[in-house]
């Protein structure tokens, strides 16, 4: 019986790929079915996470008489991005929330159909492919701890799939139309397309007696071509340069961003946790192409990727000095751990590549289904390379259900450890949900005056919150969410520092590089403020209200309060 439902278990998948290969919608409907879980799977929001700053900035762009003589504004011109231009008449005409859920949609449905394409045109095979897509839906966490798909609408994220299919091309020898999509994107996303365009070019260099400088050349002219508006942007404005900036940097490092700055942290464990699923995507890559080659299936696509994953660890070394040596801010603005994605991606490919090879050699054995569960629940790609490290023992198991019941138990400890600290929050908010923080918001938009700035618990940020700006559309004195800009303009932190001392007295002095604890301090120090406290910064930064946490209460008149909070009045006490 229960060799009858291995065998059944392969030979239903292998019916099911046989089926995509018989008709090609099929696997458009694989795509909408994906797309319809991983919503549901990951959630969707708007207004949280990186949108706490695009939106608002898309507001202002708009409405120049929002956030008047707010600093924070001028950050806007250090996102060399035309993305968000293209919403502007939807905002306008009312439609942005439900604009922004379409397009996210739309463009988790073309990420899996760019990771099908680039793994067919890898390895020829429908059953990597959808092993692949399966593969992709769930989170797995590398370098800078990004996974693959996201939970709101960003610029990365819509490059994204059009970066899978222009590697596809590329592999393809479709290279100039690689080039052409690349440049445009450039005008997108730069960051990430940094991360493609450098794998791409270390390729091309290394296999110059295949391609020939001028023909390296001729891509190069021909992707700075389609992208040169944003060059020319860019190169308009002044840059941070490459002289270090250690102040700029330390604030940084010890505030938000340790994650992609550091690969070895003793003060937040998931750090090093994430470097040791980055390094297994690395040594895995690496693993199953000297398996093929040992096969002799290598191919001219396996080469290149390894050149990909040569570059991806130039970069992460670049950014080892930028870390420890000299903090440039031209290396530090870049976030170049992020190419970390592109690494995970590659891993899992050749990953789904070996797992297929073995349901179809062992088609009624247990590692069938087996690989398959541990490609799905591998979170870490670490857990991975020990499945591959260990592969012949689990091949001799006579009983997996042992081994499977670890396994998945393991996933679903991390699932709760990742819920219980607000690191998955699944659930479809096309609107910002009516908690307390934002009916406050929405109070202070519809009853003050648009030039009004408030005092604001400067520590109300995380993935999944709405930060004050984006739905109050007023002005804060101070929040720690600003770091996330500061990381594009070292200008910024001398302006940031003292307001936030203000708000938050003797917190960024503590700040540890651990975010939680940050926040935790944060949170401490602002109910640490007194009545006079509140006045003192109001006069200062010409604040007219201060929003409190209840229970804590102030001598000042109430204008608004909720179950959670009071927003006071302090204009007439000055």
């Amino acid at each position: 019986m229960v060799s009858l439902m291995r065998a059944s278990f392969t030979h239903n998948l292998l019916s099911l790929v046989h089926a995509l290969d018989a008709k090609p919608y099929h696997k458009h409907l694989l795509f909408a079915f994906l797309t319809a879980v991983a919503v549901m799977l990951y959630g969707y929001y708007v207004g949280t996470f990186d949108q706490v700053s695009h939106i608002p900035f898309l507001k202002q762009s708009v409405d120049p008489t929002l956030y008047p003589n707010d600093r924070y504004f001028d950050l806007r011109l250090t996102h060399y991005s035309f993305f968000w231009q293209f919403f502007t008449p939807l905002y306008q005409a009312g439609l942005l929330e439900i604009a922004l859920f379409v397009v996210h949609v739309g463009v988790v449905y073309l990420t899996f159909w760019g990771v099908w394409t680039l793994t067919h045109t890898m390895f020829r095979d429908t059953l990597v492919s959808f092993l692949s897509v399966c593969a992709m839906l769930f989170p797995h966490f590398g370098f800078s701890g990004f996974p693959f798909l996201e939970f709101s609408l960003l610029n990365r994220t819509f490059a994204l799939p059009f970066e899978l299919f222009a590697l596809s091309w590329y592999f393809k020898k479709k290279t100039y139309r690689a080039m052409i999509l690349l440049g445009l994107l450039f005008n997108i996303h730069v960051i990430s397309v940094n991360f493609v365009m450098a794998m791409i070019m270390l390729d091309l260099v290394l296999r110059v007696k295949d391609f020939g400088w001028r023909n390296i050349i001729k891509h190069g002219i021909l992707f700075t071509l389609f992208a040169s508006p944003v060059l020319i942007w860019r190169l308009s404005k002044p840059s941070g340069g490459i002289a270090a900036n250690w102040e700029w940097f330390d604030i940084l490092d010890r505030g938000v961003f340790a994650h992609l700055f550091h690969f070895i942290s003793f003060e937040a464990i998931y750090i090093p946790l994430i470097t040791l699923g980055g390094i297994a995507t690395i040594v895995l890559t690496f693993l199953f192409i000297r398996e093929r080659h040992t096969q002799d299936k290598i191919t001219d696509i396996d080469t290149s990727v390894r050149h990909f994953m040569f570059a991806g660890m130039l970069i992460l070394c670049v950014q080892l000095i930028a870390t420890y040596i000299t903090p440039s801010a031209l290396i530090i603005q870049a976030q170049i751990t992020r190419v970390g994605v592109f690494l995970m991606v590659f891993c899992y490919v050749y990953a789904c590549a070996f797992v297929a090879e073995r349901m179809r050699n062992s088609p009624t054995r247990h590692t069938a289904s087996l690989w398959f569960l541990i490609l799905i629940f591998s979170f870490t790609p670490f857990l991975l390379l020990l499945a591959y490290w260990l592969r012949n023992y689990v091949t001799r198991l006579r009983d997996v259900r042992p081994l499977v019941i670890v396994f998945v138990g393991v996933y679903a400890y991390a699932l709760a450890l990742a819920y219980h600290f607000a690191l998955w929050r699944p659930g479809v908010y096309i609107y910002p949900p009516d908690n307390a923080f934002n009916q406050v918001q929405r109070w202070a938009k519809d009853n003050t005056p648009k030039n009004a700035i408030f005092i604001t618990p400067p520590h109300m940020f995380w993935l999944y919150d709405v930060e004050w700006r984006v739905l109050s559309e007023r002005s804060s004195v101070s929040t720690i969410s600003e770091l996330l800009e500061a990381a594009f303009d070292p200008g910024y932190i001398p302006y940031w520092k003292e307001r936030f001392a203000d708000v938050a007295p003797g917190a960024l002095e503590k700040f540890n590089r651990n975010f939680y604890v940050n926040l935790a301090l944060t949170a401490d120090a602002y109910r640490s403020l007194t009545t006079e406290d509140l006045v003192r910064i109001g006069k200062k930064y010409d604040a007219t209200y201060a929003v409190t946490i209840k229970p804590t209460k102030y001598k000042l008149p109430v204008a608004y309060e909720n179950d959670q909070y009071h927003v006071y009045i302090l204009s007439q006490t000055q």
